[in-house]
């Protein structure tokens, strides 16, 4: 049985982030209640969500890696209705299946999602292998606030040479986007883009 915990100051609130988390009304959910919250104790809940999308994300996954022969540990994560984290362990060959700067992960993640929505259309799933893309994620982030500071104490421009995606591209556009003392833009087309971080003038 798949289940939410979550803890809140009441029962109605731990049960409220329970249904945000999982995307279902509260008509539709079937909870327990594990600590009333008693004793400055928080309260406690326990939110059992669909077996079946978890059973079709975890068949198909194990299916395509058992064709290969490579045995995979699979954790599944709701985010959101019908959307899914999905965390693979692949027991030694995590390397092969991401790849240089993640493109092979891409690949499979497109792949086994096609194969999953052939089961059933309406399940999103975002694939990652042992972390890599928090793992990156967290890497590009401190990378650019690392180049945005050194930027602001020399004056000078810097590019930030790592091979990004557009998605990365725009992540760290994001993040520094309130810093009014910098500017981003890129230069470059089509693979050869690289983000130039400068400082504002003015």
């Amino acid at each position: 049985m798949r289940y939410i915990e979550e803890e809140g100051k009441t029962v109605e609130e731990a049960l409220e982030k329970a249904l945000r988390k999982a995307g279902i009304e509260r008509s539709e959910a079937r909870f327990e209640i594990i600590n009333e919250g008693f004793n400055s104790e928080p309260a406690k809940i326990r939110l059992y969500l669909d077996e079946e999308d978890f059973d079709i994300i975890e068949g198909v996954i194990k299916e395509f890696f058992d064709t290969l022969g490579v045995k995979v540990e699979i954790d599944i994560e709701p985010r959101r209705r019908k959307r899914y984290n999905v965390n693979i362990h692949t027991r030694g060959y995590d390397s092969v299946f991401i790849g240089k700067k993640g493109k092979n992960l891409d690949a499979l993640a497109y792949l086994l999602s096609l194969l999953i929505k052939r089961k059933k259309n309406d399940i999103h799933v975002d694939i990652d292998v042992s972390g890599y893309r928090r793992r990156r994620r967290e890497f590009i982030i401190n990378k650019a606030k690392a180049v945005a500071k050194r930027v602001k104490e020399t004056g000078m421009e810097m590019r930030i040479d790592d091979d990004l995606s557009p998605e990365e591209r725009k992540l760290i556009r994001d993040i520094l986007k309130r810093d009014r003392k910098i500017r981003v833009y890129q230069v470059g087309r089509g693979d050869n883009v690289v983000l130039v971080i400068a400082p504002r003038k003015g």
